[in-house]
Formats: structure tokens, C-alpha cells, sequence
């Protein structure tokens, strides 16, 4: 494999762990982002940046799965991504979790 084709890989696998923890960590000043701007209501605005940071989380794995199949990730690095999307995810979603349904009640 080519050195470029295993940076795009590397930085679509990064950036959307990066993106999922932005929206995570964010999730309410978005809505609010979006509630001020676009008039989308404050649940719905909270619940699809939640629901994206949650998706954005689970997805990568699954395309990680797919690219080390074609060796194009090592299998150490994926072991590395793996167990740092693992931990980081859980913490970030439960945080997000956590305040939608502080919201909703």
C-alpha cells in the first residue's frame, strides 16, 4: 500500500474520533448554536449532535475493521486506534448520554 493511501486512512480514522469528541463535548452549545441561527428547537438540535458524536464514535471501527483486512492499517496501529476509540468513546458518550437526558427530564 501507498504511503498516501494510509494517510488518508489515518486521517478519515482521526478525525472523525476527533469530530465525535468535539460534538461530544459540545453537544449543547451547538444546540444552542443551532437553535439561535436556524430556529431548530434545543431537543432536536441536542439530539442529533449527540446521536452524530455516538455515530461518528461506532462507524470508524467498523471501517477500521474493514481497511485492516486489506492491510492498509498495521495491526498494531489498529490495536492502538482500537483501544484509544474504545476508552474515549465511552466517556464522551455517557457524557453526552448523560446530558440529554438531564434535558429531556
Amino acid at each position: 500500500m501507498s504511503v498516501r493511501e494510509r494517510n488518508k486512512t489515518r486521517f478519515f480514522l482521526y478525525g472523525s474520533m476527533l469530530m465525535a469528541i468535539a460534538l461530544g463535548v459540545y453537544a449543547q452549545d451547538i444546540a444552542y448554536l443551532l437553535y439561535n441561527n436556524l430556529a431548530i428547537p434545543l431537543m432536536v438540535g441536542l439530539s442529533i449532535v449527540t446521536i452524530l458524536s455516538i455515530l461518528l464514535f461506532l462507524s470508524p471501527p467498523i471501517w477500521a475493521s474493514k481497511f485492516n483486512k486489506q492491510n492498509i492499517v498495521p495491526k498494531k496501529e489498529f490495536n492502538i486506534y482500537f483501544g484509544i476509540n474504545i476508552i474515549i468513546g465511552i466517556i464522551i458518550s455517557a457524557f453526552s448520554l448523560i446530558v440529554w437526558i438531564a434535558w429531556c427530564g
